[in-house]
């Protein structure tokens, strides 16, 4: 009887240690505009303090590092860091072209000169391969090195007195390291998270 709940106790322990492969991810979604654009809309897009400073560092916090990696607190790619500011340039490039297809596919007119401003900070992202930066920051990482990855994004919208009209927040990040082992894409979870707080901010704007 004792050696039978030995095994047993031994048989649950093993199974809290293994990871759980049930694919989830995180997302996070709130919106306080209430109505939807009349007018054209400005669409600007800027990096966060944090981002700017992840361009050429390490994260300020030493929670926004991995700690559970192998390679230590101190790796670029796996403590979240040392992105480089090209690399960077193309999320925003990314972020500003996906906004711009998904806001022209719902009618809303996208203008330089538009009365109203949608600011959209991209506060945080994660990417799952190493950049190019990376990479020459650590020579023992390679571009086979994988990650999950995601982002956050805040936004406000402003009328054209400077008065805020409600803002938004999301944030997405990928749980399950089993669906990147495939992608080759730096930014591809970012992207993902891009893809959907657009297709939100759309639907909430034109309705």
């Amino acid at each position: 009887m004792q050696s039978i709940f030995k095994t047993l106790i031994i048989a649950s322990t093993i199974a809290l240690a293994l990871p759980s492969f049930a694919h989830a991810d995180a997302r996070v979604f709130t919106n306080t505009i209430a109505a939807p654009l009349t007018t054209p809309v400005k669409i600007e897009i800027v990096l966060s303090k944090e981002m700017q400073h992840r361009a050429n560092n390490l994260p300020t916090k030493l929670i926004d590092r991995n700690r559970s990696s192998s390679r230590g607190l101190n790796n670029a790619f796996s403590s979240n860091g040392y992105y480089g500011e090209k690399a960077l340039d193309q999320l925003v490039s990314a972020l500003e072209k996906t906004m711009t297809q998904k806001f022209t596919k719902k009618g809303i007119v996208i203008s330089d000169d538009a009365p109203a401003t949608m600011r959209i900070t991209i506060e945080r992202a994660k990417n799952n391969r190493p950049t190019p930066t990376q990479l020459r920051k650590d020579i023992n990482l390679s571009f086979q090195s994988f990650g999950i990855g995601g982002a956050e994004l805040s936004a406000e919208l402003i009328d054209q007195d400077g008065n805020s009209l409600g803002k938004i927040h999301h944030e997405y990040y990928e749980t399950d390291i089993r669906q990147n082992q495939q992608v080759a894409s730096i930014w591809f979870d970012a992207k993902r998270s891009f893809n959907r707080f657009a297709n939100k901010a759309a639907k909430i704007l034109a309705n």
